[in-house]
């Protein structure tokens, strides 16, 4: 699984900076529980490179985008995340 420190780096948060760790960590939370709501597998150990990948493209995207949507923009999640997580996806019938 992805760590509080990867994902800091990955927003390029320095370790020192703590004032976000709450943050960062909720978005990371948040991401994961995502995955795991569209029947993704995240339990795999060794984790593998492109759902580590969706999971910080996600944390990012939840720590620099704080609201769905604002007067000037409609964020949408990256279109990355779905071609990174497809191939992790359980079927629905």
């Amino acid at each position: 699984m992805i760590t509080l420190e990867e994902a800091k780096a990955h927003c390029r948060v320095t370790p020192e900076e703590t004032e976000f760790d709450g943050e960062i960590q909720i978005a990371l939370d948040a991401a994961v529980d995502h995955l795991r709501s569209i029947n993704v597998d995240v339990a795999a150990d060794p984790f593998p490179p492109a759902l580590k990948q969706a999971v910080l493209m996600l944390v990012a995207h939840f720590f620099e985008n704080k609201e769905a949507v604002t007067p000037e923009k409609v964020w949408f999640t990256p279109i990355g995340v779905d071609r990174l997580i497809a191939p992790y996806r359980g079927v629905s019938l």
